[in-house]
């Protein structure tokens, strides 16, 4: 048969869109052309799937291949295709079966010698595999990831080769089809009861953490604000399946990916106060999430609030009334759930000690103000008289 046809999915935002990888082998002179918007990455798989191919003992076509990754019109990055893309020419040019193809999706990057590499963005193709009852292959290395969806057949591979011998029905690879057991006990060493006093704060964050409040926290260096803030989520609740799924989705998109010991754990993130706009709500040519949505139902912890720039702090507006963020680019769209609980911190003055028993602050009340008035001017201007009589009585 000169025509196969493999599924694999790509990248979209939060969703993974299926692309039917279509492989035509013809007469003709020796080419390898790949259509269907592919970008830099995708077109480099012919030499890596070239390769592979070779380097695993199999006979690479010397004809014309064309292979369509469809829909056309869906971007497709990255070298998560190179396994589809080298069973379809292995399929069409009659080295491997095509009856049982249509069972599995197929994910993963290949290396020269036909090595199997993980990929990111694996528990949204999980999630679309499973509703579709498709056995999905990918590296083994992504396994702990995909396994995370309940009633999902995953089978781990770890060479071309392996792959082939499991389709031709040679071996058999090891299929797994049950998640293994969560633990609800969080694997940190935080634990909110290492604050000690601090009764009217704690009491503070009891109530913020029940309630899912936004928290600015006002105090001289240290006094326990960051301490306080990165245990917080240590109280708050377990996740809910359905929103460790979104969380867990946007972390698979990252470089960070996903911890399967404590994906029902609320994330935790606290950027530098010089990250950039599109650093914190999410970007790029490729829209990818920022923090805000990597903190999505856990905390975003703002240390030095003032030092933030106010461009920065502005965008953070529709986010948090809202509860999502869509970044829009030229030649695509893409949307991140952003629902998170603002933790902020900043020193009640420039120098940080006003109101210290030991009178060290000299900063004058005005000073005062326009420190605090950075960035929430509409807040501090019916206190200003309060900082200037706490001015005067230190």
């Amino acid at each position: 048969m000169s025509l196969a046809i493999i599924y694999s999915r790509g990248r979209s935002g939060l969703s993974a869109p299926l692309v039917t990888v279509e492989v035509h082998v013809s007469n003709g002179l020796p080419s390898l052309s790949i259509v269907g918007l592919p970008e830099a990455a995708v077109k480099e798989s012919k030499d890596r799937v070239r390769s592979a191919i070779l380097n695993c003992q199999f006979e690479f076509p010397a004809q014309r291949i064309t292979i369509n990754l469809a829909p056309a019109d869906l971007p497709k990055e990255g070298g998560r295709f190179d396994l589809a893309i080298a069973l379809g020419i292995l399929a069409a040019s009659g080295q491997i079966p095509t009856q049982t193809l249509s069972d599995y999706e197929f994910l993963g990057e290949l290396s020269l010698s036909g090595d199997l590499r993980p990929v990111t963005s694996v528990l949204p193709v999980a999630i679309q595999a499973q509703q579709l009852g498709r056995k999905l292959l990918l590296p083994r290395e992504n396994l702990a990831e995909a396994v995370l969806i309940k009633d999902i057949t995953v089978i781990p591979a770890e060479h071309l080769l392996a792959v082939c011998a499991h389709l031709t029905g040679q071996t058999t690879l090891e299929t797994i089809s049950q998640a293994p057991t969560q633990s609800t006990q969080l694997d940190t060493e935080l634990d909110f009861a290492d604050v000690h006093g601090q009764y009217h704060v704690k009491r503070a964050c009891e109530i913020a953490a029940a309630g899912a409040h936004n928290l600015l926290m006002l105090g001289p260096p240290g006094t326990g604000k960051s301490m306080i803030a990165a245990r917080m989520p240590t109280i708050l609740p377990l996740l809910t399946e359905q929103q460790a799924r979104e969380t867990a989705s946007i972390a698979s998109l990252s470089e960070l990916g996903v911890n399967p010991a404590t994906w029902l754990h609320p994330p935790y993130r606290a950027p530098h106060h010089t990250a950039s706009a599109p650093a914190l709500v999410g970007g790029g040519s490729q829209p990818k999430p920022g923090e805000i949505s990597l903190a999505h139902n856990g905390v975003l912890f703002l240390d030095e609030l003032p030092e933030f720039d106010r461009k920065v702090l502005e965008v953070l507006r529709e986010p948090l009334e809202t509860g999502h963020i869509t970044i829009s680019r030229a030649n695509r769209q893409a949307e991140f759930p952003a629902r998170f609980q603002l933790i902020a911190a900043m020193n009640p003055c420039p120098c940080g000690y006003l109101g210290d028993a030991s009178g060290r602050c000299r900063c004058t009340s005005e000073q005062v103000a326009k420190y605090r008035a950075k960035n929430f001017w509409p807040v501090i201007r019916p206190y200003r008289h309060a900082f200037r009589s706490t001015q005067n009585r230190s």
